[in-house]
């Protein structure tokens, strides 16, 4: 796509992620950071390198429901530039996302069954630089002005829901990264760490 601000996903995110996110839908917490490195990632998330597993989503949210540790990350390639990060077990703005060098880090979190979608937060060198909520009526501000031109066009408006607000979100992620979240992403092959207990107590 040689304009991802201007494109739109081919199918809902929304829909998508209740479809493939094997129940994620209730916590999904996803993070977009620069870069192509997914390594460097796992080792600023302080995981444990030994615990590496590559496999499917599937299987990562199966084995983290088998794990002792309260957290893990399932981490790959997102698109030239990006690595995404799916964190499991870890709360939104927690200090892990903070510590993920200088680069931009996006942080997605939804939960389906308290209607609750945090602000899609921008992170640089450890400091939340605002939230890339698009404006949902025309003329609205952003907090970060600066995204605009990545802000969903005549679909804005019209009645707001939890579900329609996250797809609208998912979109903004795909149009800054240059991907927007489909079939091949969710059924992709990712490396799952573990996290120990402990890693950020007291930090």
């Amino acid at each position: 796509m040689t304009q991802p601000e201007q494109g739109l996903p081919a199918e809902n995110q929304w829909d998508l992620m209740v479809e493939h996110g094997h129940g994620l839908h209730n916590g999904f917490h996803g993070l977009w950071a620069e870069g192509d490195d997914p390594e460097e990632l796992s080792r600023l998330l302080r995981a444990d390198p030994d615990s590496r597993l590559e496999c499917d989503l599937e299987t990562a949210v199966k084995v983290y429901g088998r794990m002792r540790e309260r957290a893990a990350a399932w981490i790959g390639p997102h698109a030239p530039g990006w690595t995404h990060v799916l964190v499991l077990g870890l709360h939104p703005y927690h200090p892990a996302v903070r510590n993920l060098g200088k680069r931009r880090v996006l942080e997605m979190y939804c939960r389906e069954e308290l209607r609750e979608l945090e602000p899609l937060n921008l992170y640089y060198d450890g400091e939340r630089i605002g939230s890339v909520i698009p404006p949902y009526d025309q003329g609205t501000d952003m907090d970060l002005p600066e995204c605009m031109p990545y802000a969903p066009g005549p679909e804005r408006g019209g009645t707001r829901s939890f579900t329609r607000d996250v797809h609208f979100v998912a979109s903004m992620v795909g149009r800054i990264t240059g991907r927007f979240i489909d079939r091949d992403w969710w059924t992709a092959t990712r490396t799952l760490y573990r996290i120990p207990d402990g890693s950020w107590e007291s930090r």
